[in-house]
């Protein structure tokens, strides 16, 4: 069975260093369904998780369009998760928050999933979550002078959940569920004997899903109607050309799946100079315009978001712009789509649905959508000057690494 298909033409979070890897430049609620992609509420990371609430946009917009639910998944369940797996396979001296689609998947299909006020209840009526930097700074200080500073001690695992316990206050309720689930030591998993009954806890085997593939028929979006681990089995990372003739043909690959209205996943490298917060063309805007008048590199880092619109010149049709909704079922928009997906159309740029927060003055948003950006083609082609380790202030000097800002995407089978 096939879906009438229609999107807002112009369409949409992932982080990295790769769309595989990497750590969060530091960073919502928004209208529903600003465009056809359907998406949740934005919300606002503290710490360099973005990687884990691109994963969740991804995970909540695939849900959304089986069920019509809202589901509010917890970013913090899976922070957890990460922190008790980095501590006890790799037993660091301080816990790096940045980490990769793979990482975020090896979680869902080991731990599951958690409604966001089950975990920890103050973060379902927050935009973000004050509890996961309060209790990453409480376990750093563990590792450095407390009772994991003896690397022996952090491959103890009932020692180490008996610090992260603390670190993330969690309620007796919690603690008892997570037992149950996977024993006092966590020594298991949703593959390796654990169990879901009685708890919170959602494996990835039985949360529903909604995309499309094109694997069936190239010409044709197929309904698929599945569960998660499906999806993440399913779903794989595609790497943006180097190359400027190549560019073009990936660029349609990922709008056809934007019309399609699939929560395509994007990995890109943030230079906060080149984000846009006056000018109200450009406003909420990665662009070279605005990194040229600030006149050097800026504050930068890998970054995974999630699409949701797009917005392109055509030669019939001029600009087609963001936020504005074609019906495919109209023949003047059905051609408006098919032309926006000619070679010989210029992208413009990509709005992303982002997780920094919805109202912030140190964030500028595109303009009437609270939480989502602009990436412009010119900032996504680069190449711009990239070193996010060099001291501020960066100068040409100091600053003599280059990069391609947009790194990777991870789309459904068939596109």
């Amino acid at each position: 069975m096939i879906r009438p298909l229609f999107r807002s033409l112009v369409t949409s979070a992932l982080v990295g260093l790769s769309v595989l890897a990497g750590g969060c430049s530091d960073y919502g609620q928004s209208s529903d369904n600003v465009t056809d992609v359907n998406h949740t509420d934005v919300e606002r990371q503290s710490i360099g998780n973005c990687w884990l609430y691109a994963q969740a946009s991804w995970v909540e917009s695939l849900h959304l369009s089986e069920t019509g639910e809202k589901f509010d998944i917890s970013q913090s369940y899976w922070t957890y998760w990460h922190w008790f797996d980095e501590i006890t396979q790799g037993a660091p001296d301080e816990l790096e928050t940045g980490g990769s689609m793979f990482t975020a998947n090896e979680i869902i299909m080991d731990r599951g999933l958690m409604q966001e006020a089950k975990f920890i209840k103050e973060d379902s009526v927050s935009e973000m979550s004050s509890r996961q930097k309060s209790a990453l700074d409480k376990v750093q200080v563990e590792l450095k002078t407390g009772r994991l500073k003896n690397r022996q001690d952090r491959y103890n695992k009932t020692l180490v959940r008996s610090v992260l316990d603390d670190a993330w206050q969690l309620s007796s309720t919690v603690k008892g569920q997570m037992t149950k689930a996977f024993g006092k030591g966590y020594t298991k998993t949703l593959q390796n004997g654990g169990t879901t009954a009685g708890t919170s806890v959602i494996a990835a085997s039985k949360f529903g899903v909604f995309y499309t593939e094109r694997d069936t028929d190239p010409n044709v979006a197929t309904e698929k109607h599945t569960t998660l681990d499906v999806a993440i089995d399913e779903w794989t990372p595609a790497y943006y050309p180097a190359g400027d003739s190549q560019r073009r043909s990936f660029q349609i690959r990922v709008q056809r799946a934007l019309h399609d209205r699939q929560p395509v996943v994007i990995t890109w490298d943030v230079d906060f100079n080149a984000m846009e917060s006056s000018d109200p063309v450009l406003r909420g805007s990665f662009n070279l315009t605005t990194l040229a008048k600030s006149g050097r590199p800026g504050r930068q880092g890998g970054h995974m978001t999630v699409l949701e619109d797009y917005e392109i010149e055509t030669a019939e049709f001029g600009l087609l712009k963001a936020g504005v909704t074609l019906d495919p079922s109209l023949a003047e928009d059905a051609a408006k789509l098919e032309a926006a997906l000619l070679p010989t159309s210029t992208l413009k740029f990509l709005r992303i649905k982002n997780s920094w927060g919805a109202f912030r003055d140190d964030r500028a948003s595109a303009v009437g959508f609270p939480g989502y950006h602009d990436l412009h083609a010119d900032y996504l082609n680069g190449p711009i000057a990239w070193c996010p380790d060099a001291a501020d202030p960066k100068s040409a000097t100091s600053c003599t690494g280059k990069t391609n800002p947009w790194d990777s995407v991870a789309m459904p089978p068939g596109y």
